[in-house]
């Protein structure tokens, strides 16, 4: 696969810091400047698809290079803005247009640009470190509702970075201007991307044939005892970390009847996943179908399920083995939700995964009902080796340690979790479908989950070289950056 491309708008003696710091992030990366903004936009809308990032050198008022930042927004590709001095007001003004990060770079060295470079929006802070909890992962990857996309492909199939990992989700599209269609015929036809292209970024083959000999994805399946106890949001959240980690993860909602997992990740428009049953009710999981159901949520992120019509649920757990099969050979992880009553279809995934998340909470009879969904998982063929007890929402009113232990006690398995809670913030941003935002925001929710998501992901044996090492130099280059000394630890050093 080609070298990721930057877009570079600056005059010609105003392109060495912009350079730099590109090369400082991606290395190999093909650079293409211009010096009027307007092209830039225009550039960025015909090429969204291969594009990685735009900096932008920003001389005079903010206004001067709006368009620029404008259509970056709209690609959802990270987007420096270089500026002579860091102004809070001019930072502000750039986040608002659409900068992912500030950068002072008034003459300054490419290590003293790091050091002074913020990110975020609406305040100043400096880029995130690995080792500091509270920091920001990244900018969300959309700033509106995503519309249910039809699939867009890599350049070729099954195609990696350089790195040998997906590009992340800060590289998204959405239902931003410039999208893709809903139409995948349509966008085929336009050349958009290549019919047979998953929305995984992937083909698939009319006859599922395995398109290569590597490792299957690995299955994760989430049960509980009783609802309401934030199953559905841990599968999505899971899987958009999985993604923004560099890996591509499908979710399938297996509550085929009513499930909900399309409003969480904000899709206004359901593809139906009974289009993989034939008009005779016999099942035709075949690549058109398999495409035709596909929600691309951000770039290594696809949603299928569930049904609209809930009578249709039953003639789906044939179909659902195959489409799981498929998607074993095509994305890296796979996760699915499944309701409190198990169909055929839940309970064929829940035999055949290879890690069962079982959650709970701090309900009166949470414990003894998710200890009954433990022993049902284990009489289907799932031993216990393979269940992860997952305690949500510590921390809230009657989510205490005391309930938290009761709850591990009774599902009796060795290994264990536990979710903080993250108050009405949590729920607030779903119910508009944020999740992107909410994983983003620094909070013990978030963190929690970015933490429990990574452990899982390597059990398994997921590819994450391309996130480890890209925080590795994180942490490399947070190291050279300057300090604030406290005066009080002087003080305190005195008056010993």
């Amino acid at each position: 696969m080609s070298s990721p491309i930057w877009l570079m708008c600056c005059a010609a003696d105003g392109a060495e810091p912009l350079r730099d710091e590109i090369f400082l992030r991606e290395p190999g990366a093909q650079l293409l400047r211009f010096e009027d903004p307007e092209a830039v936009d225009r550039m960025v809308r015909a090429s969204d698809d291969l594009l990685a990032g735009i900096a932008v050198r920003v001389v005079g008022p903010v206004d001067g290079v709006r368009a620029a930042l404008a259509g970056a927004k709209a690609a959802h590709v990270p987007v420096l803005a270089f500026v002579d001095h860091l102004d809070a007001g001019d930072a502000a003004r750039l986040f608002h247009a659409g900068a992912t990060e500030v950068i002072a770079a008034g003459g300054a060295s490419p290590a003293a640009r790091e050091s002074q470079a913020c990110t975020g929006k609406g305040d100043l802070c400096r880029v995130p470190s690995p080792a500091d909890d509270e920091a920001p992962a990244e900018a969300p990857p959309w700033d509106e509702r995503v519309s249910a996309a039809a699939p867009r492909a890599e350049q070729e199939p099954l195609a990696k970075d350089a790195g040998g990992a997906m590009p992340p989700p800060a590289d998204t599209e959405s239902g931003a201007p410039g999208r893709v269609s809903t139409d995948a015929s349509a966008d085929a036809a336009k050349g958009r991307f290549p019919a047979g292209a998953t929305a995984a970024g992937s083909r698939v083959s009319d006859t599922a044939e395995a398109s290569d000999d590597r490792r299957p994805a690995p299955l994760v399946v989430a049960i509980s005892g009783r609802g309401g106890c934030g199953k559905s949001t841990i599968t999505v959240a899971m899987a958009w970390w999985a993604a923004h980690m560099g890996l591509k993860a499908a979710v399938v909602d297996l509550d085929l009847m009513f499930g909900n997992l399309y409003e969480l990740m904000g899709v206004e428009r359901v593809c139906d996943l009974a289009g993989l049953v034939a008009a005779d009710g016999a099942p035709a999981c075949t690549r058109p179908a398999i495409e035709a159901t596909a929600m691309r949520i951000a770039p290594g992120l696809t949603l299928w399920g569930p049904c609209t019509a809930p009578e249709q649920a039953e003639l789906l757990s044939v179909p659902s083995e195959q489409l799981i099969e498929v998607l074993r050979r095509e994305a890296d992880v796979i996760f699915a939700d499944t309701s409190v009553f198990w169909g055929d279809a839940a309970a064929s995934a829940v035999s055949r995964c290879d890690r069962c998340l079982v959650v709970g909470t701090g309900g009166v009879s949470d414990g003894e009902s998710a200890a009954r969904a433990v022993a049902l998982a284990a009489r289907i063929g799932v031993p216990k080796t393979r269940m992860t007890c997952v305690f949500n929402r510590f921390g809230a009113p009657g989510c205490d340690e005391e309930r938290a232990l009761r709850f591990e006690m009774a599902v009796a398995l060795r290994s264990r979790m536990r979710i903080a809670d993250g108050g009405s913030y949590v729920s607030d941003l779903l119910a508009y479908g944020r999740i992107g935002d909410l994983l983003v925001t620094p909070g013990a929710f978030s963190r929690d989950i970015q933490a429990r998501t990574y452990e899982l992901l390597k059990e398994l044996g997921c590819p994450l070289e391309a996130w480890d090492e890209r925080h590795r130099v994180a942490g490399a280059i947070d190291q050279r950056r300057s300090r604030i000394r406290l005066p009080w630890k002087r003080e305190e050093v005195g008056a010993r």
